[in-house]
C-alpha cells in the first residue's frame, strides 16, 4: 500500500510524506503507483517554477528491495509565496483525495492518507 502522510502546521502544509507500493500491478507497470509519483514529481515542479523553491524534493532510493520513499518538505516562506505554496500542496492533496477514491474499494486498499497537525 502507498502511505501518504500530510504533514500540516495551522492551515499550512510543512511536507508530504510519501512511502510504500500499491501493489497493484509489478513495479514498473503499476498504474496506481505512476499516478502517485505524477502528483508528487507535479507538486515539486510546481513548487520549483511557480515559487522558486529548490531542493524541496527528498528521494530516498533503496536499490536492493526497490523501496523508494519520497517526500516535500516546505522551507519557511515570506508571505507573498504562502499563498501559491498553499494552493499548490492543497491541489496536490485534492489529487491524492481523488486517487484514494477512485482505486480503494472493499476489496482492495492501495492508498491511505493519513493527515498529522502540529
Amino acid at each position: 500500500m502507498i502511505t501518504v502522510i500530510i504533514d500540516r502546521s495551522g492551515e499550512d502544509i510543512k511536507a508530504l510524506y510519501i512511502s510504500g507500493h500499491s501493489g497493484y500491478a509489478d513495479q514498473g507497470s503499476d498504474i496506481i503507483c505512476a499516478a502517485a509519483s505524477t502528483l508528487f514529481y507535479t507538486a515539486v515542479n510546481a513548487l520549483e517554477e511557480l515559487c522558486s523553491i529548490k531542493d524541496a524534493a527528498v528521494i530516498d532510493q533503496d536499490f536492493t528491495t526497490d523501496e523508494v520513499n519520497v517526500q516535500i518538505r516546505i522551507p519557511e516562506l515570506d508571505e507573498g509565496d504562502k499563498e501559491k505554496v498553499r494552493t499548490i500542496m492543497e491541489t496536490i492533496v485534492v489529487g491524492f483525495k481523488s486517487l484514494k477514491l477512485s482505486v480503494n474499494d472493499d476489496d482492495a486498499q492501495y492508498i491511505e492518507l493519513i493527515e498529522s497537525r502540529n
